[in-house]
C-alpha cells in the first residue's frame, strides 16, 4: 500500500508537470512553476521515500527526459519544457 501511495506523489508531479508543459505551447512562462514542482518532487525523494535518494533522483529525471524525448517534434515547447525539468534534477554522486 505504501509503494502505492508513493508512486501517486511522483505520478502526480509528473501530470504537474505535463499541464505546465501544456500551457507553454500557449505561449505561457511556467519556468518558475515548474521549478516549484520539481524542488516538491526532489525534496520528497531525498527525504521521505525509502531507499536510495541518488536512485530515486536518477529514476524520476529518466522518466522525465523520456517523456521529452518521446514528444513528437511538432511541440517543441512541450518537449523543451519537459526537458528543462529533468534538467533541474541534479544528482550528487560521490
Amino acid at each position: 500500500m505504501d509503494v502505492h501511495i508513493e508512486n501517486c506523489f511522483i505520478d502526480e508531479c509528473i501530470e504537474k508537470i505535463q499541464t505546465l508543459a501544456a500551457l507553454s505551447l500557449y505561449g505561457d512562462s511556467v519556468e518558475l512553476a515548474i521549478l516549484v514542482v520539481i524542488h516538491e518532487a526532489c525534496r520528497y525523494l531525498i527525504l521521505s521515500k525509502p531507499g536510495d535518494p541518488e536512485l530515486n533522483l536518477l529514476a524520476f529525471k529518466e522518466r522525465l527526459a523520456k517523456l521529452a524525448a518521446h514528444t513528437h517534434r511538432s511541440l517543441p515547447h512541450y518537449k523543451k519544457t519537459l526537458a528543462y525539468a529533468a534538467s533541474l534534477i541534479v544528482i550528487h554522486q560521490v
